[in-house]
């Protein structure tokens, strides 16, 4: 993740209000709606990073996230699995589950690496 990529998360995550569980985002009635419709108000992890990066991007994201809280993956099974829809499918796991709070996300986005070096 580049230190930007963080920053713009942490601003979109950056209140209670403005995270959402079990859907990839609400708009302000609490109504599921997809991560880039101009009524969301809240979202997701996920959800979060398919809105601000696009599909491509937000896939290669998820993996490192998943990695940061999960550790790395060795297997993947056969046949091969897609290791983005499975980190994609892990962190809305974590995101969902009833012991994770907006505290929780939001002291976990924090501690995120960030990348150092030059972007090519």
């Amino acid at each position: 993740m580049m230190p930007d990529e963080k920053v713009k998360l942490l601003e979109l995550l950056d209140q209670n209000g403005r995270w959402c569980q079990h859907a990839e985002a609400q708009d302000a009635g609490g109504d599921p709606v997809h991560c880039d419709d101009a009524s969301a108000a809240a979202w997701d992890v996920t959800g979060a990073l398919y809105c601000l990066f696009g599909a491509k991007r937000a896939g290669v994201l998820c993996v490192q996230l998943d990695r940061h809280i999960h550790g790395k993956r060795r297997d993947f099974g056969w046949p091969q699995q897609d290791p983005e829809l499975v980190a994609m499918v892990a962190l809305q796991s974590f995101n969902d589950r009833p012991e994770t709070t907006f505290e929780v996300i939001r002291s976990w986005l924090e501690s995120l690496p960030v990348w150092s070096g030059k972007r090519h």
